[in-house]
Protein backbone atom coordinates (compact mmCIF):
# COMPACT_ATOMS: atom_id res chain seq x y z
CA UNK A 1 0.00 0.00 0.00
CA UNK A 2 1.36 3.20 -1.41
CA UNK A 3 -1.31 5.79 -1.55
CA UNK A 4 -1.11 8.99 0.77
CA UNK A 5 -3.47 11.90 1.29
CA UNK A 6 -2.88 15.25 2.10
CA UNK A 7 -5.63 17.00 4.31
CA UNK A 8 -5.53 20.51 5.26
CA UNK A 9 -7.86 21.89 8.55
CA UNK A 10 -8.75 24.87 10.07
CA UNK A 11 -10.68 24.70 13.10
CA UNK A 12 -10.19 25.55 16.64
CA UNK A 13 -6.37 24.84 16.98
CA UNK A 14 -5.13 26.40 13.67
CA UNK A 15 -4.40 25.77 10.49
CA UNK A 16 -2.42 22.01 10.19
CA UNK A 17 -1.67 20.34 7.20
CA UNK A 18 -0.69 16.32 6.59
CA UNK A 19 0.41 14.15 4.41
CA UNK A 20 -0.69 11.11 5.82
CA UNK A 21 0.71 7.83 3.99
CA UNK A 22 -1.98 4.63 4.62
CA UNK A 23 -2.07 3.08 8.12
CA UNK A 24 -3.88 -0.11 6.92
CA UNK A 25 -7.31 -1.12 5.52
CA UNK A 26 -11.05 -0.70 6.31
CA UNK A 27 -13.99 -2.25 4.98
CA UNK A 28 -11.52 -3.33 1.46
CA UNK A 29 -10.14 0.12 1.01
CA UNK A 30 -7.33 1.95 2.45
CA UNK A 31 -7.25 3.97 5.90
CA UNK A 32 -5.68 7.32 7.53
CA UNK A 33 -5.16 8.73 10.81
CA UNK A 34 -3.99 11.84 12.13
CA UNK A 35 -4.04 13.85 15.80
CA UNK A 36 -5.76 17.00 16.13
CA UNK A 37 -6.45 19.68 18.47
CA UNK A 38 -5.31 16.60 21.60
CA UNK A 39 -8.23 13.87 19.31
CA UNK A 40 -7.59 11.15 17.45
CA UNK A 41 -9.36 11.03 14.20
CA UNK A 42 -9.56 8.27 11.22
CA UNK A 43 -10.21 9.13 7.38
CA UNK A 44 -11.82 5.24 6.30
CA UNK A 45 -14.33 4.16 3.82
CA UNK A 46 -18.02 3.57 5.65
CA UNK A 47 -18.48 0.42 3.53
CA UNK A 48 -21.45 -1.77 4.06
CA UNK A 49 -24.84 -0.15 2.41
CA UNK A 50 -22.89 3.30 2.10
CA UNK A 51 -20.91 4.70 -0.35
CA UNK A 52 -19.29 7.46 2.21
CA UNK A 53 -16.11 7.95 3.26
CA UNK A 54 -16.61 8.98 6.80
CA UNK A 55 -14.34 11.02 9.28
CA UNK A 56 -14.66 9.04 12.71
CA UNK A 57 -12.91 10.20 16.25
CA UNK A 58 -11.62 8.16 18.67
CA UNK A 59 -11.62 4.53 16.49
CA UNK A 60 -12.77 3.67 12.96
CA UNK A 61 -16.12 2.66 14.50
CA UNK A 62 -15.91 5.79 16.17
CA UNK A 63 -18.40 8.75 16.22
CA UNK A 64 -18.63 10.52 12.75
CA UNK A 65 -17.50 13.79 12.71
CA UNK A 66 -18.57 14.16 8.74
CA UNK A 67 -19.07 12.23 5.62
CA UNK A 68 -17.74 12.63 1.99
CA UNK A 69 -20.45 11.01 -0.69
CA UNK A 70 -18.78 11.43 -4.02
CA UNK A 71 -19.48 9.14 -6.78
CA UNK A 72 -17.11 6.58 -7.38
CA UNK A 73 -15.54 8.49 -10.29
CA UNK A 74 -14.22 11.09 -7.95
CA UNK A 75 -12.20 8.78 -5.94
CA UNK A 76 -8.63 9.57 -6.41
CA UNK A 77 -6.33 6.87 -5.98
CA UNK A 78 -8.53 4.94 -3.31
CA UNK A 79 -8.74 8.42 -1.21
CA UNK A 80 -11.79 11.14 -1.44
CA UNK A 81 -11.03 13.96 -3.01
CA UNK A 82 -12.46 17.53 -1.75
CA UNK A 83 -10.78 20.55 -2.67
CA UNK A 84 -13.35 22.54 -1.58
CA UNK A 85 -14.64 23.75 1.80
CA UNK A 86 -17.41 22.12 3.85
CA UNK A 87 -20.69 22.76 2.45
CA UNK A 88 -24.32 20.67 3.22
CA UNK A 89 -23.70 18.97 -0.13
CA UNK A 90 -21.72 15.60 0.41
CA UNK A 91 -22.07 14.93 -3.50
CA UNK A 92 -18.92 17.29 -3.72
CA UNK A 93 -17.65 17.93 -0.80
CA UNK A 94 -17.38 17.00 2.89
CA UNK A 95 -20.83 17.39 4.57
CA UNK A 96 -20.24 19.25 8.15
CA UNK A 97 -23.95 17.94 8.88
CA UNK A 98 -22.65 16.68 12.69
CA UNK A 99 -21.42 20.68 13.73
CA UNK A 100 -20.63 21.83 16.00
CA UNK A 101 -18.22 20.10 17.85
CA UNK A 102 -14.37 20.62 19.02
CA UNK A 103 -12.11 21.00 17.80
CA UNK A 104 -14.34 21.61 14.35
CA UNK A 105 -17.08 24.41 16.29
CA UNK A 106 -15.37 26.93 14.21
CA UNK A 107 -14.31 25.15 10.95
CA UNK A 108 -13.16 27.34 8.01
CA UNK A 109 -11.57 25.02 5.97
CA UNK A 110 -11.38 20.91 5.93
CA UNK A 111 -9.90 19.44 2.51
CA UNK A 112 -8.36 16.14 1.68
CA UNK A 113 -6.80 14.85 -1.82
CA UNK A 114 -5.10 11.98 -3.03
CA UNK A 115 -1.01 12.58 -3.58
CA UNK A 116 1.76 10.25 -4.25
CA UNK A 117 3.61 9.91 -1.20
CA UNK A 118 7.07 10.89 -1.00
CA UNK A 119 8.15 8.36 0.93
CA UNK A 120 7.02 5.67 -1.84
CA UNK A 121 9.64 2.38 -2.48
CA UNK A 122 11.82 4.72 -0.26
CA UNK A 123 11.19 2.94 2.90
CA UNK A 124 14.17 2.52 5.33
CA UNK A 125 15.58 -1.26 4.40
CA UNK A 126 15.40 -3.72 7.43
CA UNK A 127 18.35 -5.57 8.49
CA UNK A 128 17.96 -9.32 9.18
CA UNK A 129 20.85 -11.95 10.57
CA UNK A 130 21.02 -15.49 10.91
CA UNK A 131 23.30 -17.65 12.40
CA UNK A 132 24.71 -20.83 9.98
CA UNK A 133 26.63 -23.05 11.11
CA UNK A 134 28.76 -25.82 9.96
CA UNK A 135 27.14 -29.41 10.71
CA UNK A 136 29.71 -31.85 12.26
CA UNK A 137 30.02 -34.57 10.00
CA UNK A 138 32.31 -37.97 9.39
CA UNK A 139 34.74 -38.35 6.41
CA UNK A 140 33.72 -42.08 5.37
CA UNK A 141 37.11 -42.81 2.47
CA UNK A 142 36.34 -44.49 -0.90
CA UNK A 143 38.05 -48.22 -0.86
CA UNK A 144 40.09 -47.63 -3.74
CA UNK A 145 42.34 -50.53 -2.93
CA UNK A 146 44.87 -49.21 -0.34
CA UNK A 147 41.97 -48.47 2.33
CA UNK A 148 44.34 -48.13 5.44
CA UNK A 149 43.23 -50.16 8.90
CA UNK A 150 40.92 -47.87 11.34
CA UNK A 151 43.01 -45.59 13.22
CA UNK A 152 43.41 -45.79 16.72
CA UNK A 153 44.73 -43.76 19.24
CA UNK A 154 47.27 -44.93 21.51
CA UNK A 155 46.10 -43.18 25.10
CA UNK A 156 47.83 -43.75 28.55
CA UNK A 157 47.05 -42.97 32.33
CA UNK A 158 48.87 -42.45 35.38
CA UNK A 159 47.10 -41.02 38.65
CA UNK A 160 50.62 -38.87 39.65
CA UNK A 161 50.87 -35.64 39.15
CA UNK A 162 53.38 -35.75 36.51
CA UNK A 163 51.76 -34.34 33.45
CA UNK A 164 53.75 -35.87 30.89
CA UNK A 165 52.60 -39.43 32.29
CA UNK A 166 48.97 -38.78 31.40
CA UNK A 167 46.92 -38.14 28.54
CA UNK A 168 43.96 -35.99 28.09
CA UNK A 169 41.35 -36.02 24.98
CA UNK A 170 38.88 -33.10 24.25
CA UNK A 171 36.12 -32.73 21.98
CA UNK A 172 33.94 -29.48 21.20
CA UNK A 173 31.08 -29.21 19.37
CA UNK A 174 29.03 -26.13 17.74
CA UNK A 175 25.50 -25.96 17.82
CA UNK A 176 22.57 -23.34 16.18
CA UNK A 177 20.60 -22.52 19.22
CA UNK A 178 19.93 -23.36 23.15
CA UNK A 179 16.80 -25.69 21.68
CA UNK A 180 19.49 -27.75 19.59
CA UNK A 181 20.40 -30.89 21.75
CA UNK A 182 23.52 -33.22 22.02
CA UNK A 183 25.27 -36.00 24.38
CA UNK A 184 29.36 -36.39 24.44
CA UNK A 185 29.03 -39.84 24.59
CA UNK A 186 32.09 -42.42 25.83
CA UNK A 187 31.58 -46.34 24.88
CA UNK A 188 34.25 -49.05 26.05
CA UNK A 189 33.57 -51.95 23.45
CA UNK A 190 30.08 -50.54 21.93
CA UNK A 191 28.63 -50.01 25.51
CA UNK A 192 28.64 -47.04 27.42
CA UNK A 193 30.91 -46.41 30.20
CA UNK A 194 30.39 -45.81 34.20
CA UNK A 195 32.57 -42.70 33.39
CA UNK A 196 30.49 -39.50 32.00
CA UNK A 197 31.57 -36.78 29.99
CA UNK A 198 31.08 -33.03 31.73
CA UNK A 199 29.69 -30.98 29.06
CA UNK A 200 31.39 -26.86 29.18
CA UNK A 201 30.28 -24.14 27.30
CA UNK A 202 32.79 -22.22 26.15
CA UNK A 203 32.98 -18.68 28.06
CA UNK A 204 33.14 -16.70 24.81
CA UNK A 205 31.23 -18.51 22.42
CA UNK A 206 27.58 -19.31 22.51
CA UNK A 207 26.12 -22.37 22.09
CA UNK A 208 29.67 -24.32 21.45
CA UNK A 209 30.53 -26.84 24.11
CA UNK A 210 33.63 -29.19 24.68
CA UNK A 211 34.48 -31.80 27.18
CA UNK A 212 37.81 -33.27 28.10
CA UNK A 213 38.32 -36.72 29.05
CA UNK A 214 41.18 -37.33 32.10
CA UNK A 215 42.14 -41.03 30.78
CA UNK A 216 43.04 -41.48 34.23
CA UNK A 217 39.79 -41.10 35.51
CA UNK A 218 38.69 -43.44 33.32
CA UNK A 219 40.81 -45.87 33.89
CA UNK A 220 39.70 -46.05 37.90
CA UNK A 221 36.20 -46.20 36.73
CA UNK A 222 36.38 -49.00 33.68
CA UNK A 223 40.02 -50.31 33.42
CA UNK A 224 42.10 -50.99 30.50
CA UNK A 225 40.76 -51.17 26.71
CA UNK A 226 39.52 -49.98 23.59
CA UNK A 227 37.14 -46.95 23.74
CA UNK A 228 35.19 -44.79 21.26
CA UNK A 229 34.44 -41.29 21.74
CA UNK A 230 31.23 -40.16 20.20
CA UNK A 231 29.34 -36.99 19.64
CA UNK A 232 25.68 -37.33 19.62
CA UNK A 233 23.26 -34.28 17.82
CA UNK A 234 20.20 -32.89 16.56
CA UNK A 235 20.73 -29.49 15.04
CA UNK A 236 18.33 -27.49 13.46
CA UNK A 237 15.80 -30.43 13.81
CA UNK A 238 18.99 -32.84 11.42
CA UNK A 239 20.21 -35.58 13.75
CA UNK A 240 23.16 -37.53 13.55
CA UNK A 241 26.27 -39.19 15.45
CA UNK A 242 30.10 -37.97 14.87
CA UNK A 243 32.62 -40.21 15.98
CA UNK A 244 35.18 -38.06 17.81
CA UNK A 245 38.37 -40.95 17.74
CA UNK A 246 38.91 -43.94 19.00
CA UNK A 247 41.47 -45.01 21.51
CA UNK A 248 43.69 -47.62 23.18
CA UNK A 249 44.35 -46.93 26.91
CA UNK A 250 46.36 -48.11 28.73
CA UNK A 251 48.69 -47.95 31.93
CA UNK A 252 51.87 -45.44 31.51
CA UNK A 253 54.90 -47.61 31.85
CA UNK A 254 58.33 -46.78 30.41
CA UNK A 255 57.17 -50.17 27.84
CA UNK A 256 53.66 -49.15 27.29
CA UNK A 257 54.90 -45.34 26.49
CA UNK A 258 58.15 -46.75 23.81
CA UNK A 259 58.47 -45.49 20.48
CA UNK A 260 55.97 -42.95 21.13
CA UNK A 261 56.00 -39.32 21.41
CA UNK A 262 53.32 -36.58 22.49
CA UNK A 263 52.73 -33.10 22.15
CA UNK A 264 50.10 -31.49 25.00
CA UNK A 265 48.36 -28.19 23.58
CA UNK A 266 45.79 -25.58 25.26
CA UNK A 267 43.79 -24.03 22.90
CA UNK A 268 42.78 -20.56 23.91
CA UNK A 269 41.83 -18.49 20.78
CA UNK A 270 39.50 -17.94 17.46
CA UNK A 271 39.40 -21.00 15.62
CA UNK A 272 38.22 -20.11 12.23
CA UNK A 273 37.42 -23.40 10.48
CA UNK A 274 35.78 -24.27 13.16
CA UNK A 275 34.09 -21.13 13.78
CA UNK A 276 34.49 -21.73 17.68
CA UNK A 277 36.18 -18.92 20.24
CA UNK A 278 37.83 -20.75 22.81
CA UNK A 279 39.46 -17.49 24.36
CA UNK A 280 39.01 -17.76 27.97
CA UNK A 281 38.44 -21.70 28.29
CA UNK A 282 42.26 -23.17 28.03
CA UNK A 283 40.81 -26.22 26.58
CA UNK A 284 43.38 -29.05 27.20
CA UNK A 285 44.45 -32.64 24.71
CA UNK A 286 47.05 -34.12 24.01
CA UNK A 287 47.96 -36.28 20.87
CA UNK A 288 50.83 -39.37 20.87
CA UNK A 289 51.84 -40.82 18.11
CA UNK A 290 54.49 -43.13 16.88
CA UNK A 291 57.86 -40.46 16.02
CA UNK A 292 60.57 -38.32 17.63
CA UNK A 293 60.62 -35.26 19.50
CA UNK A 294 64.00 -33.87 19.82
CA UNK A 295 67.54 -32.81 17.80
CA UNK A 296 67.78 -30.15 19.82
CA UNK A 297 69.77 -27.37 18.25
CA UNK A 298 70.87 -23.93 20.42
CA UNK A 299 70.95 -21.99 17.66
CA UNK A 300 73.48 -19.60 19.68
CA UNK A 301 73.75 -15.67 19.16
CA UNK A 302 77.58 -14.54 20.38
CA UNK A 303 77.88 -10.64 21.04
CA UNK A 304 81.45 -9.93 21.62
CA UNK A 305 83.72 -7.18 21.79
CA UNK A 306 87.13 -6.40 21.22
CA UNK A 307 89.08 -3.69 23.49
CA UNK A 308 91.83 -1.41 22.89
CA UNK A 309 94.59 -3.60 23.53
CA UNK A 310 93.16 -6.02 21.10
CA UNK A 311 91.54 -8.35 23.89
CA UNK A 312 87.92 -9.88 22.95
CA UNK A 313 85.30 -10.10 25.83
CA UNK A 314 81.73 -11.06 25.93
CA UNK A 315 79.02 -9.23 25.60
CA UNK A 316 75.64 -11.48 25.60
CA UNK A 317 75.22 -15.08 24.48
CA UNK A 318 71.85 -16.60 24.13
CA UNK A 319 70.60 -19.98 23.24
CA UNK A 320 67.73 -19.85 20.98
CA UNK A 321 66.84 -23.41 21.03
CA UNK A 322 64.92 -25.36 18.31
CA UNK A 323 63.64 -28.78 18.63
CA UNK A 324 62.43 -30.94 15.70
CA UNK A 325 58.80 -32.89 15.93
CA UNK A 326 58.91 -36.00 13.27
CA UNK A 327 56.43 -38.28 12.76
CA UNK A 328 56.90 -41.71 11.60
CA UNK A 329 55.42 -42.15 7.91
CA UNK A 330 51.68 -42.05 9.10
CA UNK A 331 48.01 -42.08 8.06
CA UNK A 332 45.78 -38.85 7.47
CA UNK A 333 43.81 -39.54 10.55
CA UNK A 334 47.23 -39.11 12.48
CA UNK A 335 48.66 -36.00 9.75
CA UNK A 336 45.85 -34.14 9.91
CA UNK A 337 45.23 -33.56 13.77
CA UNK A 338 48.77 -32.64 14.32
CA UNK A 339 48.66 -29.88 10.67
CA UNK A 340 44.81 -28.66 11.30
CA UNK A 341 44.53 -28.51 15.02
CA UNK A 342 47.31 -28.97 17.25
CA UNK A 343 50.06 -26.79 15.25
CA UNK A 344 47.91 -24.18 14.05
CA UNK A 345 45.91 -23.54 17.25
CA UNK A 346 47.89 -23.55 20.08
CA UNK A 347 48.20 -21.19 22.47
CA UNK A 348 50.68 -23.28 24.78
CA UNK A 349 52.49 -26.16 23.51
CA UNK A 350 54.57 -28.70 25.30
CA UNK A 351 56.51 -31.53 23.88
CA UNK A 352 57.35 -34.74 25.24
CA UNK A 353 59.56 -38.05 23.84
CA UNK A 354 59.52 -41.28 25.36
CA UNK A 355 62.30 -43.27 22.80
CA UNK A 356 64.84 -45.14 24.19
CA UNK A 357 67.35 -44.21 21.84
CA UNK A 358 66.98 -40.04 22.13
CA UNK A 359 70.01 -38.49 23.06
CA UNK A 360 68.53 -36.38 25.77
CA UNK A 361 65.53 -37.85 28.09
CA UNK A 362 64.93 -34.31 29.56
CA UNK A 363 61.81 -33.84 27.02
CA UNK A 364 59.00 -34.38 29.47
CA UNK A 365 56.01 -31.40 28.80
CA UNK A 366 59.04 -29.12 27.61
CA UNK A 367 56.84 -25.56 26.92
CA UNK A 368 58.05 -24.79 22.77
CA UNK A 369 56.08 -22.67 20.51
CA UNK A 370 55.82 -23.44 16.47
CA UNK A 371 58.54 -21.36 15.07
CA UNK A 372 58.74 -22.99 11.37
CA UNK A 373 55.72 -24.28 9.00
CA UNK A 374 55.35 -28.12 9.32
CA UNK A 375 56.92 -30.06 6.03
CA UNK A 376 55.36 -33.03 4.79
CA UNK A 377 57.12 -35.63 2.97
CA UNK A 378 55.15 -37.84 0.99
CA UNK A 379 56.18 -41.86 -1.02
CA UNK A 380 55.76 -43.01 -3.94
CA UNK A 381 52.53 -45.53 -4.16
CA UNK A 382 52.06 -45.12 -0.60
CA UNK A 383 49.67 -43.32 1.68
CA UNK A 384 51.63 -42.28 4.26
CA UNK A 385 52.82 -39.19 5.22
CA UNK A 386 55.96 -38.18 7.09
CA UNK A 387 55.47 -34.79 9.18
CA UNK A 388 58.18 -32.38 10.48
CA UNK A 389 57.91 -29.52 12.46
CA UNK A 390 60.67 -27.11 13.92
CA UNK A 391 59.29 -25.48 17.60
CA UNK A 392 61.74 -23.55 19.96
CA UNK A 393 61.80 -22.41 23.59
CA UNK A 394 58.51 -20.76 24.59
CA UNK A 395 60.69 -18.15 27.06
CA UNK A 396 64.07 -17.07 25.89
CA UNK A 397 65.79 -16.96 28.87
CA UNK A 398 68.65 -19.31 28.29
CA UNK A 399 71.34 -16.19 28.26
CA UNK A 400 74.21 -14.77 29.78
CA UNK A 401 75.34 -11.18 30.01
CA UNK A 402 77.30 -8.50 32.69
CA UNK A 403 74.24 -7.04 34.64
Amino acid sequence: MCDCIRVKINGDSGFQEYNLETAGQFNGENYWTFTYGGFTFFICYLGGGGTCWVLTQASLTGFIVTRHCPPSGNICTKAPMSPDTPSNDPLTMWNFIFQPIPPFANMTQFETEGITCPTCDQEDRTKKSFNSIKLPSDFVEDDRGLKECCCVYKVLSDPGSDTWKNDKTSAWIKVSDPSDTFTFVLKKNGVATTYTPTSVQFPNEPNAYYTTINWNDVMVTDGIGCYELKISYSISGITGELSWGKYDMDRYSIENALNTSRIRAIFNGYQEEEQIDFSGSDVESTFRFHGYIGNRQPNQETDNIIYNNREMKRVIRENLNSYEIITDPSDDCIIRPLVDTYLLSENQLFISDYNAHNPSYRYQDLPVIVSESPSLEYFDFSRKVKLTCVVSDKFKNKRTYFK
